[in-house]
């Protein structure tokens, strides 16, 4: 969702903002720990004791589990629940020094999150909470580990087909990045006219912003189209499951979990429990 030009304060689109220095530091707290994930170091910090699946939190774009501060204590409550760092990000140790060495792609960050669940004992099944473009990254994990992911939390979800679905609407409205197939797929994004085939049965509930979000530059003339574009992408989500819902935070931008947390620990105890009797729970359409 992040991939329009807006006016969003702490959101660190790629297109937005420019590099940060990370800065690295030790962990003591208890639930926290820096554990191996293939050849990464990364943060994580699970609270709470668990009961059935374990909620994890996969913030969006350039963020960090910082993001999941007013979510994560309440979700702690119904059963265990783990937010971490991706390489480079928040309290995770940072990117390969190399100088030219590629950001990881979509399908490595994934991987790197399945070997820390792993690397802490943390087994499945799960209940996983995505931000943004961090919406991007669960269903890519439902897709490569089947199975593992028994219901999902969506919070203003980027989709895999919103870079051409936004050059639709506005050839302009999207700077500083490569348009090159290879390198968008690499990015978790489809080009254009290809749709994305991703379909799980699982107890889903997408949340969406009720404020339309402020845009600058070439987007703001195409504001309303934007705004109607954005509602398809998640009501598009919903429809992959028979048991999805879509639910509007209506006094929340982009960043719901920090706007309206409550309606997100309502979503992961709701999505928790229909994870268990998913037929009998379903949502009718």
């Amino acid at each position: 969702m992040n991939r329009i030009r807006q006016k969003q304060p702490g959101c660190h689109s790629r297109l937005l903002v420019l590099l940060v220095a990370v800065t690295f530091t030790p962990l003591a707290l208890p639930g926290q720990a820096l554990l191996n994930a293939g050849q990464h170091k990364l943060f994580l910090s699970c609270t709470g004791q668990r009961h059935g699946p374990v909620v994890i939190f996969e913030a969006g774009q350039g963020r960090s589990s910082e993001d999941w501060s007013k979510v994560q204590p309440e979700a702690a409550k119904i059963t265990e629940s783990c937010s971490y760092d991706r390489v480079g990000l928040g309290r995770s140790a940072p990117a390969s020094p190399v100088a030219g060495a590629p950001a990881e792609t979509t399908d490595e960050q994934v991987k790197d999150l399945y070997q820390l669940l792993h690397s802490a004992s943390v087994r499945p099944p799960y209940i996983m909470v995505g931000h943004s473009f961090g919406g991007i990254l669960v269903r890519r994990f439902a897709t490569k580990y089947p199975g593992e992911i028994v219901g999902m939390v969506l919070l203003d979800s980027a989709h895999e087909e919103q870079i051409w679905r936004f050059l639709d609407i506005d050839p302009n409205s999207l700077q500083g990045i490569s348009l090159k197939p290879d390198d968008l797929r690499r990015e978790g994004f489809l080009p254009p006219r290809e749709r994305l085939s991703w379909h799980a049965d699982i107890p889903l509930i997408a949340l969406q912003h009720g404020r339309s979000l402020p845009m600058e530059g070439p987007a703001k003339q195409h504001q309303a189209e934007f705004e109607s574009a954005m509602q398809s992408m998640q009501k598009d989500l919903v429809a992959r499951s028979r048991y999805g819902e879509l639910r509007t935070a209506e006094h929340s931008g982009h960043f719901i979990q920090l706007e309206q947390p409550d309606v997100v620990v309502q979503a992961i105890e709701d999505v928790w429990n229909r994870s268990f009797t998913p037929k009998a729970s379903a949502v009718r359409k």
